[in-house]
């Protein structure tokens, strides 16, 4: 009280005044400190939100809404017109066995058959399912895979395109994630480049366990109609309950009428 009966009615008006424009200062502070808070809450809200778009239209394989149905006459067209030849078929390389490594095995010299093989002696584990790899998987280990009911389409990039090998990922990847897996067996639809060549020239090999088809050129049909003849159950990999029947609401051939 003595402090003020000495300031001067002046005095006492321009400490007033410095006190309003620190209030005002301290206001403007806490508005600005709460506009960037609620503008750092707003990106973030948006880019959660677009990653979530961006998932939805990108970020993984469409939906079978509706059956694949395939025509017994036009795969056999399909396969003619892609110039596919069948050289194996549900004959299966003798002894089986397993090594604990790839490394303890040569292909070229247990592999007698066809290249990349369709049967054989493999690793005692799968080869993870992959539907799209950049590089060959590895031959010895994904046969395990074929023993299990496991499909692979094959092909050779120096006769393949980027678009065409897409659209061979984009394939495997559609039937593995509707049904058509069962990972932790090694069971799926995989797709891989052979970096070594197919021992037939061609383009494109289709393998199961015991049956191989190879084919100058991609055809999706031509692959439907393969997986629906040899994966899992109506294959004859020793282990195909692993991957067990196909779904008919997902690959089925039409009915004929018979």
């Amino acid at each position: 009280m003595a402090e003020q009966q000495r300031l001067t009615k002046q005095e006492r008006r321009e400490r007033d005044r410095q006190q309003r424009e620190q209030q005002r200062a301290e206001a403007a502070r806490t508005r600005r400190r709460k506009s960037l808070r609620n503008g750092a809450v707003t990106f973030v809200i948006v880019l959660a939100a677009g990653a979530v778009v961006y998932q939805a239209l990108a970020g993984g394989p469409a939906s079978i809404d509706e059956p694949i149905l395939i025509a017994s006459d036009e795969a056999e067209q399909a396969r003619a017109a892609a110039g596919c030849e069948v050289l194996t078929e549900r004959d299966p390389l003798p002894e089986p066995y397993h090594v604990d490594s790839s490394s303890d095995l040569d292909p070229d010299a247990v592999y007698t058959d066809t290249r990349p093989t369709h049967s054989g002696p493999h690793t005692t584990t799968t080869h993870p399912v992959v539907t799209s790899p950049s590089s060959q998987i590895n031959e010895v280990s994904s046969t395990h895979n074929l023993e299990h009911g496991t499909v692979i389409a094959w092909y050779d990039p120096d006769q393949v395109d980027s678009a065409t090998a897409s659209q061979i990922g984009d394939w495997a990847e559609l039937l593995t994630e509707n049904g058509l897996v069962n990972r932790p067996a090694g069971v799926g639809i995989m797709s891989s480049p052979y970096e070594d060549g197919m021992s037939s020239g061609q383009a494109i090999a289709f393998r199961a366990w015991g049956t191989a088809m190879d084919c100058d050129e991609w055809d999706e049909t031509v692959a439907n109609a393969f997986v629906l003849d040899h994966f899992g159950a109506n294959g004859i990999a020793p282990e195909r309950t692993l991957a067990g029947e196909i779904p008919n609401d997902i690959l089925s051939y039409e009915d004929d009428g018979n």
